[in-house]
């Protein structure tokens, strides 16, 4: 695994701690997290370490440690850019629903650093952990 891959690699054994100081150790100042289909008041954009920070220290109140797992790192063909794929296996702390969703990330590493981050991920399943109930119209 590249140095990058070892990066990501880490970075998902972070959150399954859900260990939000080392995170700070692996994310570059410059950080740029997107959440494109996070539901509202989730920020699809956030930018800068602190901010990160900021915002996945709410998930330890959230959920139990992710269970990420089947994760498969692929590089892309720009140098330091790649894509993974995992999947989650954790409980809503809230609800005490389990949370079990499938994900596509975009990571670029920098420096031995996280600089970019785009998680994909399906926004029903994590709605539906929470409570919420999604139906079909009649």
């Amino acid at each position: 695994m590249s140095s990058g891959g070892a990066v990501i690699e880490r970075y998902i054994e972070i959150m399954n701690e859900l260990d939000i100081d080392a995170l700070g150790e692996i994310l570059a100042d410059d950080v740029v997290v997107r959440l494109p289909f996070a539901p509202d008041p989730v920020p699809k954009v956030t930018e800068g370490r602190e901010a990160v920070l900021a915002l996945y220290s709410g998930f330890p109140h959230l959920v139990g440690p992710l269970g990420f797992h089947d994760l498969r790192i692929s590089p892309l063909a720009a140098d330091g850019e790649f894509v993974a794929e995992y999947r989650s296996d954790t409980t809503m702390l809230a609800t005490g629903e389990p949370y079990r969703n499938s994900y596509i990330s975009t990571f670029t590493v920098r420096d031995g650093r996280i600089s970019a981050f785009a998680e994909f991920f399906d926004p029903l399943v994590f709605l539906q952990a929470q409570g919420a109930t999604v139906a079909l119209p009649a």
